[in-house]
């Protein structure tokens, strides 16, 4: 492979000044200098005014580009009339009360009326929801939203007009096919992002739970956790640890937790029987808020003859543990 700028330039700032220099080539003054990477950039804003719903113009004869304008990403100011606030992540998630800064920074201190105003968060890494996102208004450009954009035939044409156009676009490729992953390796050989490509799946068709780093001693662990349910002594739900298939409960109770973790070890294991699963004591029993009451006794990753992930079959095996769940619960 040839060296590529943005296996070096990684960060936020990098990202930040690459969309900069993306979004100028919109304006109609190169369109006759560097037509495809004009072509692309118009693309790129007239996918942002479509998800806004947001009359495309029929051109952008002023294209006025603003880096860390009240601490915003990229301010990019639309024929002196609308303005796109992008908020641009490379994998980390919005945090404390930056959204709702930058939006009122746009409103109250460059006084653009609220119609005026599109907000944009983009996201190239991968984050478990965009609840918070979402609620303060901001709509969501992912990873394969930008390929669709990049990949065109605009697009390919671009890459011939500029090396930095080129080596961004295979980079997001690269990070696509790398979460993509999962899927034609096996398992023993998933990396960090294969596991985060599987999480999603599994989110998706699950249509629950939410997935992150788990910081612990042993260096962390990128964990899934779904199926919270409860009495009103204890919260039960299951936990995947990347190959660890977790039964869990959360008790508040510091008086109870001895009495209920081995209740609910011994309830799980004797229910997997129920639905030929298997299921054995951890190594040693926690006795904080959270503990790992019992853990699947095989495989819980279900495999094709070629030794790739069988989807349907892996989501058996998670739906045959939420069934343990409820039959314990039956019981309570």
């Amino acid at each position: 492979m040839l060296p590529n700028l943005f296996y070096f330039a990684t960060s936020e700032l990098s990202q930040d000044a690459v969309l900069c220099w993306l979004l100028s080539w919109a304006d109609m003054k190169h369109k006759e200098s560097h037509p495809h990477l004009h072509d692309v950039a118009k693309d790129l804003i007239s996918l942002i005014y479509r998800r806004a719903k947001v009359e495309v113009p029929i051109d952008f004869s002023s294209i006025d580009i603003r880096k860390q304008d009240g601490g915003i990403d990229v301010l990019c100011i639309i024929n002196k009339e609308i303005a796109i606030l992008i908020e641009d992540k490379v994998g980390t998630k919005q945090h404390s009360d930056q959204l709702a800064r930058y939006k009122d920074h746009v409103f109250s201190k460059l006084g653009f009326a609220g119609d005026k105003v599109i907000l944009v968060y983009i996201q190239t890494g991968d984050q478990s929801d965009y609840i918070e996102v979402e609620k303060h208004g901001y709509l969501t450009l992912g990873r394969q939203d930008l390929l669709n954009v990049f990949e065109s035939e605009s697009g390919k044409l671009a890459k011939s007009q500029s090396d930095i156009f080129r080596d961004f676009s295979d980079y997001i490729r690269q990070i696509e096919d790398d979460v993509q992953s999962y899927l034609v390796l096996p398992p023993s050989e998933w990396s960090w992002n294969s596991w985060k490509g599987f999480y999603t799946e599994i989110q998706l068709q699950l249509q629950a739970g939410k997935w992150d780093y788990v910081a612990n001693p042993a260096g962390g662990f990128l964990g899934f956790w779904w199926y919270f349910v409860g009495t009103d002594e204890c919260e039960v739900y299951l936990q995947l640890e990347q190959d660890k298939f977790c039964f869990k409960i959360s008790v508040d109770d510091a008086d109870k937790r001895r009495d209920l973790r081995q209740y609910w070890y011994e309830q799980i294991s004797s229910k997997c029987q129920n639905y030929e699963i298997k299921a054995r004591r951890p190594d040693r029993f926690g006795n904080g808020q959270y503990m790992t009451v019992a853990i699947l006794d095989q495989e819980y990753r279900i495999v094709n003859s070629d030794g790739f992930i069988n989807m349907e079959d892996t989501l058996k095996i998670l739906k045959s543990a939420q069934s343990v769940i409820d039959g314990c619960l039956s019981t309570v």
